[in-house]
């Protein structure tokens, strides 16, 4: 038996209906906020330092980026353009130098700056190496950038500096950055400033070898994590050397406010500091572990 295509196609069109109805009966689970997922979580962060130039020399502070569409250099050269937290420090962007654009390719950092007047005299200028390399430095920091090629208008540039020419991509020149010899006290400051930055592997490569020894890498994570639990809310205040014959020791004093009251808490730490081949080391062979 054979229906009318009328009947067939007014069959489908109520079993959809009825479909439909029923579905619209179905609670569904609602999505909770935490497990929203906004187009920023793909964002991500990493602390890296940033090269300024002062008194003929490059100096570093360390910094944070976020990273949102995988432009690194961009995110580098953005922060470069807020300047450094030290007022002294330098950049191009305080000479009124412009960048045009910033992109990454096969890891070399394209950067355009802007023809201008101001750029003219930054080439003109004695420290124009310094201002250039404080963006070359700070972009090869980054593992994803090797080095950096310098543009003008999109143009390549006809000139060399420093013993390079700037029609090349341009490495990292770490003889630019200002040095001092170390102190024991150094080193320790140093150590703390990449465990409050979370370096974990720059703190690490402070250590001695008898505490390399004593900590694998996960050991000193954790040693890491219990220390910046324990300091929670303290600032570094003070500190002194005291020096013995094979070693020295570093006291340091944290201060923090109690509540509201005013009331400062302080707390104290000694590192225990040694020469090996002429470089200071913290020994952490006697600190405590889990």
């Amino acid at each position: 038996m054979k229906f009318p295509v009328s009947v067939m196609v007014l069959l489908i069109v109520i079993t959809s209906i009825s479909l439909i109805a029923l579905n619209s009966d179905i609670a569904y689970d609602s999505l909770e906020p935490q497990n929203f997922i906004s187009p920023e979580e793909g964002a991500i962060k990493i602390t890296t330092k940033l090269y300024f130039v002062y008194d003929k020399a490059l100096r570093t502070e360390y910094r944070t980026l976020t990273i949102s569409d995988e432009n690194y250099g961009k995110a580098v050269i953005e922060n470069l353009s807020y300047g450094a937290e030290n007022k002294f420090f330098k950049t191009i962007y305080d000479l009124g130098v412009k960048v045009n654009s910033v992109d990454l390719i096969d890891q070399t950092c394209f950067v355009n700056l802007e023809g201008s007047d101001r750029l003219a005299m930054l080439f003109a200028s004695d420290d124009a190496s310094l201002y250039l390399w404080s963006v070359v430095n700070s972009l090869t920091e980054l593992s994803q950038i090797k080095n950096v090629q310098f543009l003008v208008d999109g143009r390549q540039l006809t000139r060399a500096l420093f013993g390079y020419n700037l029609n090349q991509p341009l490495p990292m020149i770490e003889s630019l950055v200002y040095s001092k010899q170390q102190t024991s006290a150094d080193v320790v400051i140093d150590f703390l400033e990449n465990l409050y930055n979370r370096r974990y592997d720059l703190a690490y490569n402070l250590l001695s070898k008898a505490s390399v020894n004593n900590y694998s890498y996960s050991a000193f994570i954790a040693y890491a994590d219990r220390f910046l639990s324990e300091h929670k809310d303290f600032n570094r205040d003070t500190f002194y050397t005291r020096v013995y014959d094979n070693y020295e020791e570093v006291f340091v004093k944290f201060t923090k406010k109690f509540q509201s009251d005013g009331f400062m808490l302080n707390a104290y730490d000694t590192w225990i500091v040694i020469k090996e081949e002429e470089v200071y080391r913290i020994n952490l062979t006697n600190a405590y572990q889990d």
